[in-house]
Parts: C-alpha cells; sequence; structure tokens
C-alpha cells in the first residue's frame, strides 16, 4: 500500500482518487497549479489540496520527500500534453500505473509508467500502453494494438486487433477504431465515430466512417 499524491484537482482528480483507493492504496491529496485551493476538499471522498505544483517541482528538485509524505504520484491532468509534460517532470519519482481491480489486462500487455486504467477496460493479449495514458471507463485495446505516450482512449471506445494510436492521440467516447488502422501523434477520433482508415499526424476526423473535419472560412482554429 503507497500513498499517493494527485496531480490535479478538477474533475479527472476525482475518478483518479477513487482509482487510487479501488487499487489498494491510500490518498495523500492532492497538488493543485492553483494555489487559491489549498486546503481545500476537492473530491467526494475528503480529500484536500495539499501542495501546489511549485512546492512539489521543488522537492522533485532537491530530491526531498514529496509533500503530505506521499510514496508516488498518480497524474489527473486531462491535457494531453500537459500530463505528458507532467510525467517528464517528474522525473525518477515513483509514478507506477494504476488498474482498476475490474479491469481486465492481458499477462502479455504492458502498461507504462504514469498510466490509468479505469473501470471495466480491457487491454488484450501483446498490446502495448505507453506512459501518462488514459484507458478510461470500458475502453477497448485489443491484441496487439500499440497506444503512444500521453493517448486518451474515451469511455466506451475500442481499438481492434494491430491499431496504432500516436503520441498524445485522442479517441473520443464510444468511437471505434477498425483493425490496422494507425491514428498519427496528436490526432483527434470524435465521439461515436468509425476510423477505417489512417488518421494523419493532428487531424481530425469525426463520423461513420470517419472523415476530417473541414473548418468554415470564418472558423478559427483551436
Amino acid at each position: 500500500m503507497t500513498d499517493f499524491l494527485v496531480w490535479g484537482g478538477g474533475g479527472h482528480g476525482k475518478v483518479v482518487a477513487d482509482l487510487v483507493r479501488a487499487a489498494g492504496h491510500r490518498l495523500a491529496g492532492f497538488v493543485d497549479r492553483d494555489p487559491a485551493k489549498r486546503g481545500q476538499v476537492v473530491e467526494p471522498g475528503g480529500a484536500t489540496v495539499v501542495a501546489g505544483e511549485d512546492e512539489l517541482l521543488d522537492a522533485i528538485r532537491r530530491a526531498a520527500p514529496l509533500p503530505a509524505g506521499a510514496g508516488a504520484v498518480a497524474l489527473a491532468v486531462g491535457d494531453n500534453a500537459q500530463r505528458a509534460r507532467c510525467l517528464a517532470a517528474l522525473g525518477d519519482t515513483p509514478a507506477p500505473p494504476l488498474v482498476h481491480p475490474t479491469a481486465t489486462v492481458s499477462p502479455s500487455a504492458t502498461i507504462g509508467r504514469g498510466t490509468v486504467v479505469f473501470p471495466r477496460v480491457v487491454v488484450n493479449a501483446a498490446a502495448r500502453v505507453g506512459e501518462a495514458v488514459i484507458l478510461n471507463t470500458a475502453s477497448v485495446v485489443e491484441h496487439d494494438c500499440v497506444v503512444g505516450h500521453g493517448a486518451h482512449l474515451s469511455p466506451m471506445s475500442s481499438l481492434c486487433g494491430n491499431v496504432r494510436v500516436g503520441d498524445r492521440g485522442w479517441i473520443g467516447a464510444g468511437a471505434t477504431v477498425v483493425p490496422g488502422v494507425r491514428i498519427g501523434d496528436d490526432a483527434r477520433v470524435g465521439a461515436g465515430a468509425v476510423a477505417v482508415r489512417d488518421v494523419p499526424v493532428g487531424a481530425t476526423v469525426a463520423g461513420v466512417p470517419a472523415r476530417p473535419l473541414v473548418r468554415t472560412s470564418n472558423e478559427q482554429p483551436t
């Protein structure tokens, strides 16, 4: 049993806190970038923000004990790129993957550091899941899939066999990626979409079958 700091005191932090407990660990508290949150209860279990990001990073730089006597950090930052940066900032600080007891993970699959695996997720044979990944509720990673660092599979999304999702890729809620398709780095597959062909780096696709989204002339990039 390990005492975890949860890095991120927002909505995603609430479910990560539940995951920490379900995985048999204790919650030392939250770390958040907003100093005004210090001391606030931020999740139904009653845990509070015990430190700011600067305090955590300073402890890491000085190789000092973590705030609140924690022994490890769980990432609860929703933005893919930012979550990957947070893991890099932790250096050698323990950030083991967390797997919910209702998830099914093949003995031949690998799960990277800083990754969270939520209830009813399935990770099948020979799948490789990278670091700082979110495998959200009831998502499926079929055999021989590769999920890149910092990626996010939203609830009920499915990767069929031998799919590759690039670093920081995002698969929307209920979306399906058919066998053998490649999703590029920083690409997004919209909620409910069915990706039947490769998605280029940085592209966003939606629909059935999934097609690239095209901005109108008066729309601004996001």
